[in-house]
Order: C-alpha cells, then sequence, then structure tokens
C-alpha cells in the first residue's frame, strides 16, 4: 500500500494561475480595507461639527484625532505578534468585532471623554486588521504576482477614505455626525458572518504548525483542485527553519538596521498622511471654503493615493522598489509644500492634492511590499504590524503638532511647509534601505 503523498506548500501556490479561492481571499480583505480606511477617516469629515458642538479648542482636537491612532498603534502592536501566533483569521474577527463596536459607541458620545474613550477603542480595532489582511493576501499570492495582489487588496484602504467622505457629505447633511459612526459600526459587524464562513487561514502559516491539519488539506484541494490531492496528505514548506521568530527576528540575522530604517520611514510617512487626513477639512474650511467642498477637497488625497498606489506598483516591477519610492517621497516633499500656497484656487488645490495623495500614499504600499518580503513567515506579521505600530505613533504625533501649530496661528502654507519636511526624511531613509541592500550583495558577492 502506498504511502500519502508529501506536497510542498510553497510550490503549488507559486507555480499555478491565481485562483478562485485566492480571489475570494483579496476581494474579503480588500473589502476589510475599505471599512477600515473609512473608519480611520470618518473622525476627520465630522471633526468641525464635533468642535461646534462639544467647544473642542484646537490643541484638544489634535489630540482627540490622535486618539483612535493611539488604539490603532497599540493594536498593530499587540495583534501582529498573536497573528504569528494564534494565527491571521481569529486576530481579523477579533477585530473587527472591535472596531465594529467601538464604532457604534462613538455614534452615542455625549460628552469629549465619551468620543475619546470609543475612538481608542475603535483604533485598537482597526489596528488589529491592517498589518494581518495585508500578510494573508500576500502569503496567499504566488511570488510572481504577490506585489500585485498586495496593492489591489490595499486600494481599498485609501477608497474606503473616498467612498467615507462621499458618504458623510450625504449623512451629515441629512442625518448629523451620528450618522457617519452608525454607518462606520455596522458594516464590520456584516463582515463578520463573511471572515467567518469564507476567509480561511493562511497555509504558508498552518504548514509550519500541522502538516497533516485538515484545514490545511482543505485550504490546498480548493487552491489547487486540478491536483485532485488526496486524504492523508503531508504537507512542508520550502521555507528554512527560522532560528528566531516574533519580535526577536525584526532584529536577528543583521536585520537590525533594516527594521529600523522601515520604522523611521513609516513614522514619517503616516505622520504627514495622517495630519493632512486628519485636519484638511477644518484647515480648508477655515480657509473658506464650505465644509461639503473641503470634504471633497480630502477626498481627492484619498483619491490619488489609490490610483498612485497602482502606478506605485507597476514602477516597482519595472524600477525597482527603493529607486521607485525615493522619487515618490522627494516629490511628495515638494508638492505636499506647495499645498498651503495653492489654496487660493479651487481647482489648482484639488490638483496639488490629487498629486499630493498620488506621490504620499502611493509610497505606502511599495513601504508594506517591502515590510513582508524582509520577514519569514514565523515573524511576517510582527515585522508588518511593528512597522505599522511605530508609523502610527507618527500618526499620532502629527495631528496632535497641527492642532499646536493653529493654536500659534501660524499660516496655513507654513502649516504644508512642516508637512513637506517628514517626506524629505523618508526619502533618505529609502535611499539608506538600498544602499545597505546593495553593501550586503556585494558583501555576498566577494565571500
Amino acid at each position: 500500500m502506498s504511502s500519502a503523498p508529501q506536497l510542498v506548500v510553497d510550490d503549488i501556490i507559486d507555480s499555478r494561475p491565481i485562483g478562485a479561492l485566492q480571489w475570494r481571499v483579496v476581494a474579503i480583505c480588500f473589502f476589510l480595507a475599505v471599512i477600515d480606511g473609512f473608519d480611520a477617516a470618518s473622525i476627520g469629515y465630522v471633526a468641525p461639527l464635533l468642535t461646534e458642538q462639544f467647544s473642542i479648542p484646537p490643541e484638544l482636537m489634535g489630540q482627540l484625532l490622535s486618539a483612535a491612532l493611539v488604539g490603532l498603534m497599540l493594536g498593530a502592536l499587540i495583534g501582529s505578534p498573536l497573528a504569528d501566533r494564534l494565527g491571521r483569521k481569529p486576530v481579523i474577527l477579533g477585530s473587527i468585532l472591535i472596531m465594529g463596536v467601538g464604532s457604534l459607541l462613538t455614534a452615542l458620545s455625549s460628552d469629549t471623554a465619551d468620543l475619546f474613550i470609543f475612538r481608542f477603542m475603535t483604533g485598537l480595532g482597526l489596528g488589529g486588521v491592517m498589518p494581518t489582511i495585508n500578510i494573508l493576501t500576500a502569503e496567499f499570492a504566488p511570488a510572481r504576482r504577490r506585489a500585485l495582489l498586495m496593492t489591489v487588496m490595499f486600494t481599498g484602504l485609501p477608497l474606503g477614505t473616498v467612498v467615507g467622505g462621499l458618504a458623510s457629505v450625504g449623512l451629515l447633511s441629512v442625518f448629523g455626525w451620528e450618522a457617519v459612526f452608525v454607518l462606520g459600526g455596522v458594516l464590520p459587524l456584516v463582515m463578520l458572518p463573511i471572515v467567518a464562513l469564507w476567509l480561511p487561514e493562511s497555509p504558508r502559516l498552518l504548514v509550519l504548525r500541522a502538516p497533516q491539519d485538515e484545514a490545511l488539506l482543505k485550504t490546498m484541494q480548493r487552491l489547487a483542485p486540478e491536483r485532485d490531492i488526496p486524504p492523508g496528505s503531508t504537507f512542508v514548506t520550502n521555507q528554512q527553519p527560522a532560528l528566531h521568530s516574533g519580535i526577536k527576528a525584526l532584529f536577528a540575522d543583521g536585520r537590525t538596521r533594516l527594521t529600523l530604517l522601515l520604522w523611521i520611514v513609516f513614522f514619517a510617512n503616516l505622520l504627514t498622511i495622517f495630519a493632512m487626513t486628519g485636519w484638511l477639512p477644518s484647515v480648508l474650511e477655515a480657509a473658506g471654503f464650505p465644509l461639503d467642498r473641503a470634504i471633497l477637497a480630502s477626498v481627492l488625497l484619498a483619491l490619488g493615493g489609490t490610483i498612485g498606489g497602482l502606478v506605485m506598483a507597476v514602477a516597482i516591477d519595472r524600477f525597482g522598489a527603493i529607486r521607485s519610492m525615493t522619487t515618490g517621497f522627494l516629490a511628495a516633499s515638494f508638492i505636499v509644500a506647495s499645498i498651503g500656497y495653492s489654496a487660493v484656487s479651487l481647482p489648482v488645490l484639488l490638483l496639488v492634492l490629487f498629486l499630493a495623495g498620488f506621490t504620499s500614499i502611493g509610497c505606502q504600499f511599495g513601504l508594506n511590499a517591502v515590510a513582508s518580503e524582509s520577514y519569514d513567515t514565523t515573524a511576517r506579521a510582527t515585522g508588518l504590524g511593528f512597522a505599522l505600530g511605530v508609523g502610527r505613533l507618527g500618526a499620532i504625533i502629527g495631528p496632535i503638532l497641527v492642532g499646536g501649530l493653529l493654536a500659534m496661528e501660524l499660516s496655513i502654507s507654513t502649516l504644508f511647509v512642516f508637512g513637506a519636511l517628514p517626506m524629505l526624511i523618508a526619502a533618505i531613509a529609502v535611499y539608506a534601505i538600498g544602499a545597505r541592500d546593495t553593501s550586503a550583495k556585494r558583501a555576498v558577492t566577494q565571500v
């Protein structure tokens, strides 16, 4: 009697065309990213109304805008190691439950203390979702199409900001600010049964735990139906056994400099992105634009990011990640600095905001792919999660800094010049990552 075959998970995934199960994973993660983007940006859309109703001064509003971002940071730092330890799917389920309940409770807030608590809670869920769906998408994708599938999925994040901005204009005029958070709570709760029933666990993670697990067998049978994989099959992986896992792996095997440089880039980029996303409607309204125009103008930032991310994926495939992102961040520094000077004309402002999103948010797509490729399966979620967690620290500081600068009554043009400086720092750090990789390759060649 012949024994059951031994099959290599990586070879099966990497050698076959992208199938229905993989597109299902991408689609579910894409919709989760849309919801994540909407919930993260929702506070910025209603900030002018909250300021009026609760009499919130600029410096306190900056702290409120950052409340969810503190949760985002902690959610990423806590959820990502759990995703490597417990699995991707349980963390996604728990995170969207927390996100949905937190947003619904925000709609019931009666004072600023409630707003702080419930936005923090929403942020915890948001922080657990994003790195985990990035990694799950990467691990279902064949190596030759990994950047493409991750980019398609991640376009949901800025698209959620676009959809949220358009929906908020109608919701605010008819139902008030509470309706924005109600929608932001209902959507993730609707996704709970969809994720529970139709989102599989990562086969690249399962094979490291239980090579003959029934869930792994079913996933591989659905992934490659043409292979006719029999019951009792044993699965293996081409991945070398990891000497380190979790947080230790981020600083092992010569990765310390890479990890720290990635953290710098994530910190700088997300500081500027979230400062702009959180404050743009309020700043533009203060500059004389009606609130609905101010919200729609900020939507152009996210729309530019969606298109920029797709273009960045093509550029990375053709010119490489380092060259593409260094150029992108240098362009972003110039464009962000010019936003304040373009506020005298709405058409020019819309174009500049689109380009600002195209470059800054577009580069974030490439960063996620670079971070995902930098670590092994047992530390991949932790690596991206900690990079995003440190980036969220920048996202927390950004709105608070803007609130302080507004309290100093600085001009709009000066505000955006300050916002351009982190983009320049990000360009230098990305270039340094490329220099590190070149030095490492040269050393290997000489050995």
